[in-house]
């Protein structure tokens, strides 16, 4: 479990005093006042510092059909600066700064309040930047963790590498962030398509290029290593396509990437979370991912906190001290001014209705334990619709939506919901971190952040990895005998499907969707009469009733149904063309995550790995039968089985084929396998 013992108090004046522990700071002892800030190019919000003017929507939602709690957000706090600061105005005295800090270096981006930064910093990070849009967020990472901020639209990453460049970073050891990736929600495609049609949002989503934007920032700075985090969502996003995108942009750019879901309960966070992380590294340094250390529960975090009632407003408080292990290390690192006091320790009014609910809730009670004429919501629904919390286990995932309401987190014995302070305790914030902004914006901000002590874990791995100097060249790994091997098997056993050569995006289409209604020998046969007649969308449209000769081969209607509303679709929407990005292609009626690759793959010529459910079997057993991990997993294993070269054309049709013609579902031809060798089944057929 982490200490941040190690990160230095300020004194009165603002200087920052020795680590307890005796430690030397992980960062220098100054920090650049945000107002630097102002001079950078702001694409979301104007370059305001150090705070921006107090919005004017209320911060709780308003309802007329019941009794409603007074809205009341507070006052827009500015927490106090930990660092002391060089002037912003005097550009070689950033230099200087930048220039002095101790390696290693990391930048964070997309940092929110800085929950990533935090734990990296406990570690022995040195965080020269804090990058967000957010300007609240900016703040609170400046004042509590120095550094320099930039708040501004990450999505110009030009704009930001040439500000960072201004301050004298060329180069750092660590590029970390966490990319928000809204725009690959679990919403149906249907549904996203008629908010398209209805103009309610852009066909294409700005959103959706932030990754593309941290591998650009990467790109930029050559950093020895990346460590990116997500939702777990992220592994099941169009079946893991944009996590795999990720895993190639980083290994085209040199780096050796892995990604690994970590549980924070198990690293002492007292709430169930998970994380995914995505590191990449140098070729030669071997990142090892942590182990669970300690974990912890509701009562070792928050039981120590003086008894409020709801609507309590009054942000400095006395406090007696201290009662777990958990407790002890999150005071570590506050003034000795204010050993008796916290902070923070605010929450929000409750409406009388709720109040009633809520003392009639047992420790751990949910929605459906209420009364009837409490439940305004259907409880077979919305059983979680309140959730009291138990002192002895875990708290729910701190999300951004505690912003909204906090019924998901009702204090485990006081009728009320979390306070800001309790719920950062519950993310391992220290007693010492404070957050800029209204209530409302400080709840947002925590229940976006990484838990600190999570990220440290991690970060002292990669203190590690990068203290050990890497392996120089890049040895031929197992990847690359596996691509040779399957590729020489393949060039005199795979089958003949013809449109896989063609590299006509539009015949590739047709032929794929026809797959799904029949075997390929079929579609093969009626291939060649179909491209006859419709070798375009345009054509096919034209020509439907001669395409629908082929059904006769064919077996079905249906294909050629479904080839007529996709045709229809390109031929309005892209003049003909069909589209060559995965987020146009799903945009079209009748098109998965599977067509989509395939098209790519094998009609635009770009690397995109293949995915169903023979080709998932294969990555499974060459990983040793590990099911739970799910097609994510599958999907970077066959990324990281395509070697350098990536998922292209040719990787993709061996190893279909390999798929169906050998690595069968119920009888698999291990002893023909060309590459049993690297397969934990086959390895097991071998010794048996």
């Amino acid at each position: 479990m982490a200490a941040f013992g190690g990160l230095p108090s300020p004194s009165p004046d603002g200087a920052s005093r020795p680590r307890s522990r005796g430690r030397a700071p992980a960062t220098p002892g100054s920090a650049v006042d945000a107002a630097a800030v102002g001079s950078v190019a702001m694409k979301v919000m104007p370059a305001v510092w150090p705070a921006p003017a107090p919005v004017r929507s209320s911060a709780v939602r308003q309802e007329t059909r019941r009794p409603v709690a007074r809205a009341n957000r507070g006052p827009y706090l500015k927490p106090p600066n930990r660092y002391a600061h060089v002037d912003v105005a005097d550009i070689q005295a950033v230099r200087a700064w930048v220039a002095k800090a101790s390696a290693p270096t990391a930048i964070d981006l997309f940092c929110g309040a800085g929950g990533l930064s935090l734990g990296l910093k406990d570690a022995g990070f040195s965080i020269l930047v804090g990058a967000d849009s957010d300007a609240a967020s900016v703040e609170t990472h400046v004042a509590n963790l120095g550094g320099l901020g930039y708040c501004g639209d990450l999505a110009d990453h030009k704009a930001f590498l040439s500000k960072v460049r201004s301050w004298g970073i060329d180069r750092v050891d660590l590029v970390a962030g966490g990319v928000p990736c809204q725009p690959f929600s679990r919403a149906g495609r249907s549904k996203i398509r008629s908010l398209v049609d209805e103009g309610r949002r852009p066909r294409l989503d700005p959103r959706a290029s932030l990754w593309q934007s941290f591998v650009e920032i990467v790109k930029g700075l050559r950093p020895r290593a990346v460590l990116l985090e997500n939702v777990p969502d992220l592994t099941v996003w169009n079946d893991g396509a944009v996590l795999a995108s990720i895993y190639e942009a980083l290994t085209r750019l040199g780096y050796q990437t892995d990604a690994m879901l970590l549980n924070a309960f198990d690293f002492g966070v007292p709430q169930h979370r998970s994380r995914l992380l995505v590191v990449a590294t140098r070729p030669g340094m071997q990142f090892r991912w942590p182990r669970p250390s300690a974990k912890t529960t509701v009562r070792d975090a928050i039981s120590d906190l003086p008894i409020v009632a709801p609507a309590h407003l009054q942000d400095r408080i006395r406090y007696a001290g201290p009662l777990t292990g958990l407790q002890r290390r999150l005071r570590q690192g506050v003034q000795e001014a204010d050993s008796g006091w916290i902070y923070d320790h605010v929450t929000r009014d409750v409406r009388p209705d709720d109040a009633e609910a809520f003392s009639l809730m047992p420790e751990g009670g949910i929605y459906s334990d209420l009364p009837a004429r409490l439940q305004r919501y259907r409880a077979d629904i919305f059983d979680d619709k309140y959730k009291r919390l138990s002192w002895d286990g875990l708290s729910r995932s701190i999300t951004a939506h505690v912003a909204k309401d906090g019924y998901w987190y009702i204090h485990p014995a006081q009728d009320r919901t979390l306070s800001v302070r309790e719920t950062a305790r519950i993310q391992t914030f220290p007693d010492w971190f404070r957050f800029a902004g209204h209530r409302t914006s400080q709840f947002r901000q925590i229940g976006n952040a990484v838990p600190p002590l999570l990220a440290a874990e991690v970060g002292r791995e990669l203190i590690a990895v990068l203290a050990v100097p890497a392996r120089r060249g890049r040895p031929p790994g197992p990847s690359s005998t596996f691509r040779v091997a399957l590729l020489n098997w393949h060039s005199s056993h795979g089958r003949e499907l013809p449109w896989r050569q063609s590299r006509n995006a539009w015949a590739v289409l047709a032929a794929e969707r026809c797959m799904r209604r029949a075997n390929p020998g079929r579609v093969a046969a009626a291939w060649d009469r179909l491209l006859q007649v419709a070798p375009t969308p345009r054509a096919f449209l034209d020509h439907t009733s001669n395409a629908r000769g082929g059904d006769e081969v064919l077996g079905t209607l249906r294909a050629i149904d479904d080839l007529s509303v996709i045709a229809d679709e390109v031929v309005k929407t892209h003049d003909g063309f069909v589209p060559a990005t995965e987020a146009d292609l799903l945009s079209l009626p009748r098109v998965g995550v599977y067509l989509a690759s395939t098209v790519l793959v094998y009609g635009h010529q770009l690397t995109a790995a293949i995915l169903d459910r023979s080709t998932a079997r294969v990555a499974r057993r060459i990983r040793g039968g590990q099911h739970q991990a799910g097609n994510w997993q599958a999907r970077l294993d066959l990324e990281k089985l395509a070697g350098h070269d990536g998922p292209d054309a040719a990787f993709n049709a061996a190893i279909s084929d390999l798929a169906n013609l050998v690595c069968r579902a119920a009888d698999p031809q291990c002893g023909a396998c060309p590459v049993r060798a690297h397969c934990a089944v086959g390895r097991q057929f071998v010794s048996g």
